[in-house]
């Protein structure tokens, strides 16, 4: 009785923790517009292991993907989102496979370091984008889909190839939206074949998500308010911190 009771207590901790995270990642794509998934899935990993938080942290972004839509419609560019969805299609699902095969001890390592990398990217964004605008968009999109279906955290490899285009805010932001839209269908469809979609990801999810929707209407009011202050680097250490203390553990 009282080993069922301690189980209890770690599982309410476990959720309670669980949203917290998921509320702080939507701050993040509310203030930055991407990259919640550099939060969510080495967290998640600590607690339901590496291939359960990357299906997470795809499947809990559909609703704010969702809620975006129109924007994709509106603004993005044909043809540079047709281009990069196709190489998403063909590498999404090899990433997958690795995801699948890959020792899960390794693959929560795998992840820390990627978050480390992605949060570099970030912080260095306008040598990236030079580097990006030589180095190809399809190239960076094949890229892009290997590291999504293997870690889930895509978005800053496509984000910064998109903004080294060159185009204009409206133009990148809908190109970006629309591309984070297609990245996770592909995802969920991979993630599908694979069998890698369990009702118990499905049932975290569905109790998670009102946790990222407040998160990203919170993210965009510090947008809006406090933006002077710096955030985003502040943003980008918390996120190198996460990624530290999951790689030690």
């Amino acid at each position: 009785m009282i080993d069922l009771f301690y189980r209890s207590v770690a599982f309410d901790l476990q959720l309670v923790i669980l949203f917290f995270i998921v509320f702080v990642a939507g701050v993040i794509r509310g203030f930055l517009g991407f990259g919640s998934a550099l939060l969510t899935v080495p967290a998640v990993a600590v607690l339901y292991g590496p291939t359960q938080a990357v299906v997470f942290g795809v499947l809990i972004e559909i609703p704010t993907t969702l809620g975006l839509l129109h924007v994709a419609v509106r603004d993005s560019e044909r043809r540079t989102v047709g281009s990069m969805l196709v190489t998403f299609i063909v590498f999404v699902p090899i990433g997958t496979l690795l995801l699948k095969v890959v020792d899960p001890d390794l693959m929560k390592v795998v992840i820390s370091v990627l978050v480390l990398v992605m949060v570099g990217m970030l912080a260095l964004q306008d040598r990236m984008i030079l580097f990006l605008s030589q180095f190809g968009t399809l190239a960076t999109g094949a890229i892009s889909g290997v590291a999504q279906g293997m870690t889930g955290m895509a978005g800053p490899l496509f984000v910064t190839a998109l903004l080294a285009r060159g185009e204009s805010a409206v133009r990148t932001r809908g190109n970006t939206v629309a591309l984070a839209g297609g990245l996770i269908t592909v995802s969920v469809i991979s993630f599908s074949t694979f069998g890698l979609i369990t009702a118990e990801v499905l049932f975290y999810t569905i109790l998670a998500s009102p946790s990222i929707l407040l998160g990203v209407w919170a993210g965009s009011i510090l947008f809006r308010r406090l933006s002077h202050w710096n955030l985003r680097r502040i943003i980008l250490v918390f996120l190198a911190i996460t990624a530290v203390v999951s790689l030690l553990r």
